[in-house]
């Protein structure tokens, strides 16, 4: 009972419990800087922009802090906004937070922080169409954001037909929209190009140096691994519940997650397969942080839910001292 009441308070309907969050995020921040766990790159992948030097690490990991803040509010915003419960909750900015806390770009920021950004504002464009409104300018605005997001993280490109997919769940297929999709998405690529040919800039597509014992974090993935897809199963029971009592369009939004899901997937498993990372799987804490919600709402599998979540809570600030 004591243990559901912590998660039972960003549960609620009690918006002032996001005052939490930069408490909890610089929390992570500041174990990080004393323990150096997450050792700090000279310099910062952005993409077509360039490998930028890292002078101040105290002032990249502050605006880490920062954008990951202003991101999981964005979540959680249009969690509330679009109705995925019959009643506003601020779940998914704490489990935004603690899911990439076992990331790299938590503790520095970079350009696969910035494209997490431009995503999530991206997939609240999408959410917006409508079936039966004109959509031109909510396509143009959100492939214009997806272009940017692909700009900091460039194998977001081949992905552009997955970006596509997300529109057609809400959108029929109308021409002029998938001409203004082409064309949102390329303008930000087309001059993140150009500076790249006149910088002389080489793109670098692999985004960590492993400079550090990078084995330790391939093991937090492990575990943390079969805890989310633990928490993700359960989910996916009260999901199905959900849908046979919602609206149409709920279900097409929970359609567009499961395409966002596939897509980091797919990120997540080429840079695994390329380069022994795990850094792009950081894509699938997105949508993970709306579906896990649902997890806790079964009242069967409720108290599992929160204790798999206080597992993964403890370990993420365990970890700094193993």
């Amino acid at each position: 009972m004591y243990l559901r009441a912590v998660v039972r308070l960003f549960f609620g309907n009690n918006a002032w419990v996001l005052l939490a969050l930069p408490l909890i995020i610089f929390g992570y921040v500041w174990l990080n800087f004393q323990t150096g766990y997450y050792v700090q790159e000279e310099t910062s992948n952005l993409g077509f922009w360039g490998e930028a030097l890292v002078i101040y690490p105290v002032l990249a990991g502050i605006l880490s802090a920062v954008l990951i803040f202003i991101n999981a509010v964005s979540i959680n915003w249009i969690y509330n906004s679009n109705e995925f419960m019959d009643r506003n909750s601020y779940l998914s900015s704490l489990l935004y937070v603690v899911l990439l806390s076992y990331y790299h770009s938590f503790y520095s920021i970079d350009g696969l922080l910035l494209s997490h950004t431009f995503l999530i504002l991206m997939m609240n464009r999408l959410f917006s169409l409508s079936q039966h409104e004109d959509g031109k300018r909510e396509v143009f605005n959100g492939m214009f954001l997806a272009g940017m997001a692909a700009t900091f993280h460039p194998p977001l490109m081949g992905l552009f037909p997955l970006l596509l997919f997300m529109i057609w769940v809400i959108r029929p297929f109308v021409m002029r929209e998938f001409i203004l999709a082409i064309g949102g998405f390329s303008i930000p690529l087309l001059y993140a190009g150009v500076y790249l040919w006149l910088s002389g800039n080489d793109l670098e597509l692999k985004l960590l140096e492993q400079v550090t014992d990078y084995t330790n974090k391939q093991t937090d993935f492990l575990i943390t691994a079969i805890l989310f897809t633990l928490l993700f199963l359960l989910s996916i029971v009260s999901i199905r519940l959900r849908t046979q009592k919602s609206s149409l369009r709920l279900k097409k939004l929970i359609n567009i997650l499961w395409w966002f899901l596939l897509l980091g997937l797919i990120l997540g498993g080429g840079d695994y397969i390329m380069y022994g990372q795990i850094e792009r799987f950081s894509f699938i804490m997105i949508p993970l942080s709306i579906f896990m919600t649902f997890a806790f709402i079964h009242k069967t599998y409720g108290m599992f839910a929160t204790i798999l979540f206080y597992f993964a809570l403890i370990y993420s600030g365990l970890k700094f001292f193993i």
